[in-house]
């Protein structure tokens, strides 16, 4: 049962984290992981990183990391060089702490320094008394509470990628301890928080991702079905003509940073760009979820927002559930990132071709036959 635990675990951060883990775990049998509270006597200094699964408590000075996994507090009431990480347990900072600070489901209470940044997952951080802080903090789920006589010399971000890449190593180089021979296995806890943790990652990704192509849908209707029925019409000459703008990106804007006059409009052309890009794509969602649903004999969304919608989710699917299936979801993810890339393409030949979905037809349609009204004979 232990055994199955352990691969339960490694799978999890596997699935979580990809190939993050592959590029960390060579880095990982420095740490030995504990089963006893530290303690660092007032007075003493000790050397190296130390990572346990019961509490940690600096009096002294500590050179190195420290990494508390078992839910219990870490406290730094004299000095700790190096970063500070806690999973499921409170951390308290009476003292200084030259690093960064990262803590995962529990409160982080600082009222001395922390000369780098403090992040937080699913915790309150508080700043009392005269404690400084010169980095930024980072809260998921919480709160940030400062004191009138504090210092903090950095921004409040409530979420921040960088806090998440710094959690990761820390998390990943525990991972030979729970894969070994050793005695015990991994707390529920931290399973269901590195999977937990993943799962957030994915959904603001999803989330974000979903936001950026329904602007279009809502706000530019008509282009966006005017750029759909270029690409259902007419798609290998948009597939050039998005494949020729994607050649002659860079090279256009080398050619504009030359010119004196051309400078001015680079960031006018970046966004230009993008937002043909965001059009392009959502246009491509479009046609992707009627052709999707015309495959499988079943009806699908009727409104324009739930086809941008279920085209993106399809592609964001194959790209997400891909790295869960063993065996073929290698290709599941190959095909999600080859939609993705050929969208990409297309959606960007649609939009010239449409003048940026302008043009209310696409290029070479006939148009409408007008009925001719015969005037009554006199």
């Amino acid at each position: 049962m232990k055994n199955v635990k352990r691969l339960v675990l490694f799978a999890a951060v596997l699935v979580c984290f990809g190939p993050a883990a592959h590029a960390l775990r060579a880095n990982a049998d420095r740490h030995n992981l504990r089963h006893d509270d530290i303690v660092v006597e007032k007075g003493r200094t000790m050397s190296g990183d130390v990572a346990t699964d019961k509490s940690i408590t600096v009096n002294g000075v500590l050179d190195g990391d420290a990494v508390s996994v078992g839910g219990d507090s870490v406290t730094v009431n004299g000095e700790l060089n190096g970063d500070l990480v806690a999973i499921g347990g409170s951390v308290h900072i009476p003292g200084l702490v030259n690093g960064d600070v990262a803590s995962v489901g529990g409160p982080v209470a600082i009222s001395g320094k922390v000369t780098g940044d403090v992040s937080s997952v699913g915790g309150k951080v508080e700043l009392s008394g005269a404690a400084e802080v010169n980095g930024d903090i980072s809260a998921v789920g919480g709160t940030v509470v400062k004191g009138e006589r504090t210092v903090h010399n950095g921004e409040v971000r409530n979420f921040d990628m960088r806090m998440v890449r710094r959690l990761l190593p820390q998390m990943l180089r525990m991972l030979p301890h729970y894969t070994g021979d050793e005695a015990g296995g991994p707390a529920p806890w931290l399973v269901g928080g590195l999977i937990g943790l993943g799962l957030l990652i994915f959904f603001f990704m999803l989330a974000a991702g979903a936001v950026l192509l329904l602007l279009p849908v809502v706000f530019f209707p008509r282009n966006v079905e005017n750029a759909a029925a270029v690409i259902s019409s007419d798609p290998w000459r948009a597939c050039g003509a998005g494949a020729l703008m994607i050649i002659c990106f860079i090279p256009g804007l080398l050619m504009m940073v030359i010119s004196l006059l051309g400078i001015p409009l680079v960031p006018f052309a970046l966004i230009l760009y993008a937002a043909a890009s965001v059009l392009g794509l959502s246009a491509f969602s479009v046609v992707l979820a009627d052709r999707f649903f015309e495959g499988i004999k079943k009806a699908g969304p009727s409104g324009l927002p739930g086809k941008a919608a279920a085209g993106y989710a399809i592609m964001a699917g194959l790209l997400f559930f891909g790295r869960l299936i063993p065996f073929v979801g290698g290709v599941l993810s190959f095909v999600g990132f080859m939609l993705l890339s050929f969208g990409t393409v297309l959606g960007l030949g649609a939009v010239w071709m449409s003048r940026m979905g302008a043009q209310s037809r696409a290029r070479g349609a006939r148009p409408p036959v007008q009925a001719q009204v015969v005037p009554p004979a006199q």
